[in-house]
Order: structure tokens, then sequence, then C-alpha cells
């Protein structure tokens, strides 16, 4: 059995993240969640990472002091 999750960048912020994790098939959870209102990933960030998700930090703090203000 192939337990490998399936990693996509995201159109928006351009992060890496595991796709079983967000609603959108081209959206990260945290953009589809400040696009869209889907759910969001509860972060829990580990060397640069969420361990959640996988969306890169820097991207995250960069897009949540930018774009989401």
């Amino acid at each position: 059995m192939n337990n490998k999750r399936v990693i996509k960048i995201c159109d928006e912020c351009e992060s890496e993240y595991f796709s079983d994790t967000s609603k959108m098939a081209s959206l990260c959870p945290n953009c589809s969640y400040h696009i869209y209102g889907y759910e969001n990933c509860k972060h829990n960030f580990i060397d640069g990472r969420c361990v959640n998700c996988y969306i890169d930090e820097k991207i995250f703090i960069k897009m949540e002091n930018t774009r989401w203000k």
C-alpha cells in the first residue's frame, strides 16, 4: 500500500501543500479559507512547514501580513 501524500503547489501563494488538506483543487487550505471561506488548517509549524497541511511557514507569514490584511 502506498501511503505517500500528494503534494501540490497553490495557484495563489505558490506554497506546496498536501492535496488532501484543501477543499479546492488548486489552492492550499489557507488561501481557500481566505478567498472562499472554506475550513482552514489548524497550522502547527515545525522546521518551517505545517505538519498538518505542509504549507511553508515563510509564505504563510508573508500572506498573513500582506495579502490577507
